[in-house]
Formats: C-alpha cells, structure tokens, sequence
C-alpha cells in the first residue's frame, strides 16, 4: 500500500562529506512542520555516506546514490526532483543548517501569499568568525536567493523544466534556475525570519570532508531558544556600524554591478549575459579546484 504524499519533499545533494550531511539531516529531522520525505541523493558517493544515511529509522529518509560522478549538485538534485511527491519541494545543500522552524516558516509563507517561491533569512558563517546575512531584494533581484532558503511549488518544475549542469551556464546552475524562474514570470516571496545557517568554508584551509562549524552551532540551536534573534540582531548591529564608514571602492564596485544586474532583470533578461567572456563551467571548475575535486564534488 503506498503511503500518502507528503506536503513537502527536501532534498539534499551530496558528495563524500558524511561528517557534515549527518547534521544536515539532523536539523531536516527537528523542523516543526513534520509532513515531509526526504531524498539524500548521492553524487557517486565512494565513502560511507550510505551507511550514515541509512542508519536514520525514519521511514520519511530515503537514499539513492547516482551511478556515475557529475560534479555538482543539479544532477542530484533532478534526481529528487524525478522521485519527489511533494507539493512544496525544499533543499537543504549538504553542509548546511536548518533551524527548527525552517519548513513551517516556508511552507506557511508561500500558502498566504499564493507565491511559486518562497525563501527566508539565511546567514553566511565561516570559520575565521566572519558572517554576513543575505536577503534577496525582489521583484527584481540582483541575485537570487541560496537553495537552502528555498522552497517552491512543485509545479515550477513543468512549467520552467530542471537544473541545468555546469557545462551548460556561465555560472552556478543554482543562480541559473531561478533566475529562469523569475524571468519566466515565477513569483518570489520572502520569509522574513532567519531560518538558515550556511556554513562557508571555501579557502579556510579546511579539507573539503570534515565538518567544520556544524556540531558547534546544533549544539547551541539546541539549547538556545533565542539562536535566532541574538544572531540577527548582531547582523543588524555590524549594518548599522557600516553605514558610518568610508564608503570604499569594493562597495561602490558591488553596488554598481548589482544596479546593472537589476536593470537587466527588470528588462527580462538575464544577468548571466554580463560574464559572456567566462566559458561554461569555468566557475565551477575552479571551485572543484579550491577543494581538491578535481573529478567531481558538490557545492
């Protein structure tokens, strides 16, 4: 007898990095919302990520690992969009974390307001002590928001078709997808409530396979009930603290490339068009590089 669909299906593409994707599903496992399936889809995994998975008694996880390596995580992650049953499908990059409210936050916004997307407040954590908050300003976003924060209607996926692979963009397919999105006339909304930490170790030095910031940061979730504000309100305050500095020339760089990125959204076309001199892949390459992944890995 099959089991009834979930609301929400997340999935988690991963590559060799067991130490971090078992806190990952850890905080999928905590959420308040629990009508969810959860489909952890390995790049080729050589390493013991199938016994990690596995070994959760929850009839909700389920795994499968891709035959052959791709290199980043759109494969995986069409994967679990091929298999998905959810209404609302969410994803959750494999060295990331959910706070426990992440899905009812989600799933509660993208119902009030009819939306196809819907994304929250995600904080960017590295191992050095630096962070930064990022909130995707739309209609007309320079960038769009991080996969982590992101859930949208199961729909979406026939009416703008899946992700595509590295080779096929001049930058990250996960840029590329909803960018797709929103040009295709895909209505996003925020949730404005931080729900996720994304832990960004790319030059720390750190080897690509070792949770690094992830057990720290369960640990004080577990046991802090105001996690959240204290880490937005010291977010609010480094703001604050920045608008009576000197404006300086990497500022005013970025803030020009974005009011170019916006003009360009808001003319439905998209922003990739601006790096036309960088080859398909190019960036992903060099991220493998950074991480010693040279045959593969995900991001």
């Amino acid at each position: 007898m099959t089991s009834p669909a979930p609301k929400v299906t997340v999935i988690i593409a991963t590559y060799n990095k067991s130490s971090a994707l078992s806190h990952a599903i850890d905080s999928v496992l905590w959420q308040t919302f629990a009508d969810f399936e959860l489909w952890v889809i390995g790049d080729a995994c050589t390493d013991d990520t199938e016994k990690i998975v596995t070994a959760y008694e929850d009839p909700r996880v389920f795994w499968h690992n891709l035959p052959r390596n791709s290199g980043y995580q759109s494969a995986p992650n069409n994967e679990g969009l091929r298999r998905a049953r959810g209404e609302y499908i969410a994803y959750l990059n494999h060295d990331d974390l959910w706070l426990p409210n992440h899905l009812e936050v989600l799933v509660d916004r993208i119902e009030d307001s009819g939306a196809d997307f819907a994304f929250s407040i995600l904080e960017v954590v590295q191992p050095n002590g630096h962070s930064r908050v990022e909130i995707p300003d739309y209609p007309h976003a320079p960038l769009p928001p991080h996969a982590s924060a992101t859930l949208h209607c199961r729909h979406v996926v026939d009416d703008i078709g899946y992700w595509k692979q590295p080779s096929e963009t001049h930058l990250f397919p996960r840029v590329e997808y909803f960018r797709r999105a929103e040009i295709l006339a895909k209505r996003f909304v925020l949730a404005p409530m931080l729900t996720v930490l994304m832990i960004y170790d790319v030059d720390s030095g750190i080897d690509y396979s070792e949770a690094t910031l992830q057990p720290a940061f369960m640990a004080e979730i577990r046991t802090d009930p105001d996690f959240a504000h204290k880490r937005l309100a010291r977010s609010l305050a480094k703001a604050h603290q920045e608008l009576d500095r000197p404006v300086t020339s990497q500022r005013l760089r970025i803030q020009m490339q974005r009011s170019v990125q916006r003009a360009f959204v808001r003319r439905g076309h998209s922003a990739e068009r601006l790096s036309f001199w960088i080859k398909r892949g190019r960036r992903i390459s060099a991220w493998q590089s950074r991480h010693g992944l040279l045959s593969g890995g995900q991001q």
